[in-house]
């Protein structure tokens, strides 16, 4: 596990506090455009309707993926968009994208902090926005304390206003590594967003900034996200059950054709 520590930077009452996770080491150079294949059949069997189940999105895989780089202190195999055009991510069957997968259902789903999580989402989508204002606030504060510590944490966003299951497709996962505090006590955490790959050009790229805004008792979504192309926003977040795993050889050194 990385011993990292965090690194405060404090100025005319500023502060600033990076922990050791570089996203030029560990963010993926392909962005989280996977689909998802759950199940195909037919409604009723034989003669009904045929009927295929997919999602969309391994964000939480993603994260924990390079959370997981980052533990074992190795970078992200260098693969990019480019390296599995027209898909732009690496197929199923490919060591990366199949570890990508099982990580995501760690997040959410096959483990005991994964199925806490993933009723987690479903509750906090289901909060009004006085009631999950509040409840982030006490958020931000563990995201600090595990920060000050030098550890970075994935952060499960909040966007559906619904407890259906088809809602939750629209909240989101990322990387939290850093957090800045200005002049004026404004708060915002530095993440590495899946839906925004790294991008080696220093003027293409530039880190997610989440940053808390005021119009929260007008719209109900209390945090904007900030990255290389677009804005979007959320109505809150919860640290994430996270720990680490250890990726194998074939992960590790997973190449264009998943080769090793």
């Amino acid at each position: 596990m990385s011993t990292s520590h965090a690194q405060p930077d404090k100025s005319a009452g500023e502060q600033t506090v990076m922990t050791n996770y570089s996203p030029q080491q560990y963010a993926f150079r392909f962005p989280n455009a996977f689909v998802n294949h759950i199940w195909s059949g037919r409604i009723p069997p034989l003669i009904g309707r045929k009927v295929q189940l997919s999602t969309a999105g391994r964000c939480g895989g993603m994260a924990f993926a390079s959370l997981d780089f980052y533990h074992l202190k190795t970078p992200v195999p260098p693969l990019s968009s480019e390296d599995f055009s027209p898909s732009l991510v690496p197929a199923d069957g490919h060591p990366l994208a199949d570890y990508i997968y099982t990580r995501q259902l760690h997040s959410m789903l096959t483990t005991v902090r994964g199925l806490r999580d993933g009723g987690r989402y479903i509750r906090w989508s289901g909060y009004s926005a006085a009631t999950i204002a509040a409840k982030t606030r006490l958020e931000e504060h563990k995201v600090i304390r595990s920060l000050d510590r030098g550890q970075p944490v994935v952060l499960g966003l909040i966007k559906a206003t619904s407890t259906r299951l088809k809602a939750q497709g629209v909240n989101h996962q990322v990387v939290c590594y850093g957090y800045r505090i200005d002049a004026s006590g404004g708060l915002e955490f530095i993440v590495y967003d899946p839906n925004d790959p790294f991008r080696s050009c220093p003027d293409e790229h530039r880190p997610g900034i989440l940053r808390k805004i005021d119009d929260v008792g007008h719209s109900g979504f209390g945090y904007q996200e900030r990255l290389s192309n677009r804005t979007d926003r959320w109505r809150g977040f919860f640290v994430t059950g996270y720990r680490p795993r250890q990726p194998d050889a074939a992960v590790i050194h997973a190449s264009k054709a998943g080769e090793h």
